[in-house]
């Protein structure tokens, strides 16, 4: 059961039904066996790696939490599990057992995300910041939580505790709204990043055969489809828990407005970039110990990042860029002053922020390419041909409908990112089209859905070889 099928749906809209009609103390129990069936539909031979991270961590913050020993052996089983099975899955271990061959397609769905959650789980523990939960099954329903089990946020128990086991009544603007999200969520998804899967697919497996604006394209829409692909899930997850009387904590704020690195990571994966930096940056000294083991600090945590995306030195590569832009751009923040000084640029100002977007957008996607290719060479053979020949013509010399979708569907794609960076621009403005429509009448707000539906099913990407279940993190 995924998130983009009519199962996911049906089965949503009857638990809806049954969670307001039982006994209010009973609703999270409703939740826990939802979330077990999900997960179970998912990878019902890898519950025993699930049960083995919540009942060691349970146990831990239950009744060990003062031991960094026991600690410290947890965590590096539970990771070690995780990297074990990354590295089974991946194409860098020569496997010659059948077996081992056939295993290596069962890594347990949201290994990544269960894992540093329920990491989180016992440092906070540990360092006394919660109250470990006493009730096991209630801990496996924090674990499982159906919305956010697949691909995050990244909860924290502090924040997620009182949202699951609060008694909640039937409220229908929060079950509108939680719909309008979920729909902005497979708006996302099936009718901007599938369509950039056609065409990044395109270019990236013919990487040779194109030079110049090509390969930038082939860039720009990874990085759109890699965005709107990962940010739909979450805001299906959002909008799916929010149904419930839950509210999820945002995942990302408009990470491409970024002015600068350090910016974006304020704003993509906002849970693991809050992880990372209670957990890994911090403990390794922070900013506390002088400029040479901050810039160290803040390169170690990038590499973790790169890492825990996947087994490969192209995901390392990932993090170091990430990890030696912002060391570069906290270096160079004098060179910036002295060139808007004399450039006479205020900050703030249009030409501040459109300069400092453009070229911040301009190093993530860079770094995305190397997220993207199989390997660090056909990365660098990508970004260096992207400069290697000037051919902005492209773009109206209809070259551009050989590349895996046709003149309408780019009308469309173009259409749909306008849609995007408004509803953004008004969300940077703290406007609320949600909030908009949800004070208007009955009839209009149910006409907006339906409207919001068809337009799905009509602009959606579907045809053969078309799988919608398939999102990037997912695989993460």
């Amino acid at each position: 059961m995924d998130f983009i099928s009519v199962t996911y749906l049906v089965s949503l809209s009857i638990l809806l039904i049954l969670y307001y009609m039982i006994p209010k103390n009973r609703q999270w129990i409703s939740l826990l066996v939802f979330s077990i069936i999900f997960y179970t539909l998912f990878s019902w031979k890898m519950w025993f790696f699930m049960l083995f991270t919540c009942i060691t961590t349970f146990l831990y913050a239950r009744y060990l939490k003062n031991s960094k020993c026991f600690l410290f052996v947890i965590i590096l089983m539970n990771i070690s599990i995780l990297f074990l099975l990354k590295l089974i899955s991946s194409d860098l271990l020569f496997v010659t057992s059948h077996n081992l061959n056939r295993f290596s397609v069962f890594v347990p769905v949201g290994i990544s995300f269960y894992t540093l959650q329920s990491i989180a789980y016992m440092v906070d523990a540990h360092r006394n910041h919660i109250q470990a939960e006493n009730n096991i099954f209630k801990y496996l329903l924090f674990m499982t939580f159906f919305p956010q089990v697949l691909q995050g946020p990244i909860p924290r128990y502090s924040d997620l505790k009182e949202e699951l086991f609060r008694e909640h009544s039937f409220s229908e603007e929060e079950v509108i709204k939680g719909f309008y999200l979920l729909l902005w969520g497979l708006f996302q998804k099936m009718v901007i990043a599938d369509r950039c899967n056609l065409v990044v697919n395109h270019i990236f497996e013919q990487y040779t055969s194109y030079e110049g604006f090509f390969l930038i394209l082939g860039g720009v829409l990874y990085s759109i489809q890699l965005y709107t692909d990962f940010a739909g899930c979450v805001c299906i997850a959002m909008g799916s828990a929010q149904m419930f009387g839950i509210h999820l904590k945002p995942n990302f704020n408009h990470p491409y407005f970024a002015v600068s690195i350090k910016d974006f990571w304020r704003r993509w994966h906002i849970s693991l970039s809050a992880f990372l930096r209670d957990y890994v940056y911090i403990p390794l000294g922070g900013n506390r110990k002088g400029k040479l083991l901050k810039y160290m600090n803040i390169m170690i945590t990038f590499l973790v990042s790169g890492i825990w995306h996947g087994v490969g030195l192209h995901y390392m590569v990932w993090g170091f860029l990430h990890g030696f832009y912002q060391v570069a751009g906290e270096i160079m923040q004098p060179v910036k002053d002295f060139l808007m000084k004399i450039t006479k640029t205020e900050k703030g100002s249009f030409t501040h922020l459109f300069v400092s977007r453009c070229f911040t957008f301009f190093l993530v996607m860079i770094a995305w390419v190397f997220f993207r290719a199989e390997s660090v060479q056909k990365a660098v053979y990508i970004v260096f041909h992207m400069f290697t020949k000037f051919n902005p013509w492209i773009f109206v010399s209809g070259e551009l409908y050989s590349l895996g979708i046709k003149e309408e569907e780019w009308g469309l794609l173009l259409l749909s990112g306008i849609v995007m960076i408004v509803v953004a621009l008004l969300h940077e403005r703290k406007i609320s089209i949600r909030d908009y429509f949800i004070k208007q009448p009955l009839f209009f707000r149910w006409a907006v859905l339906l409207c919001l539906i068809f337009l799905i099913l009509i602009t959606g990407v579907y045809g053969p070889g078309y799988d919608s279940a398939q999102f990037i993190y997912g695989g993460f």
